[in-house]
């Protein structure tokens, strides 16, 4: 049997009592173009680059695949964890309203 814990409070999952929800995140570096420059993609062989790019992957000097570049995560919640993940899913601090009285 496997047994499963929420990754986020460390609590047990029991998946024939209660509901398991799995998060899946995936990150990924983006660069644009810098403005003014020109982009011809009819000249590139794409698949010679992702050979190249896998090829020095070998290497342990070689960051183009690394975790700078692309990350796939994913998470296992309890039900109260999914609860609050899904009110803050990128967790900014949320900060309490104050009432100060106007002296």
């Amino acid at each position: 049997m496997i047994h499963y814990s929420c990754d986020r409070c460390g609590r047990p999952i029991h998946p024939e009592d209660e509901v398991r929800y799995i998060v899946r995140l995936e990150i990924e570096a983006v660069m644009e173009p810098v403005s003014g420059e020109v982009v011809d993609d009819a000249d590139r062989d794409h698949l010679m680059e992702i050979h190249d790019i896998l090829e020095r992957g070998e290497d342990s000097q070689s960051d183009l695949i690394g975790d700078g570049v692309y990350q796939r995560k994913c998470f296992d919640l309890c039900s109260q964890c999914h609860k609050k993940f899904m009110k803050n899913p990128v967790g900014t601090e949320t900060s309490k309203q104050l009432d100060f009285s106007k002296n």
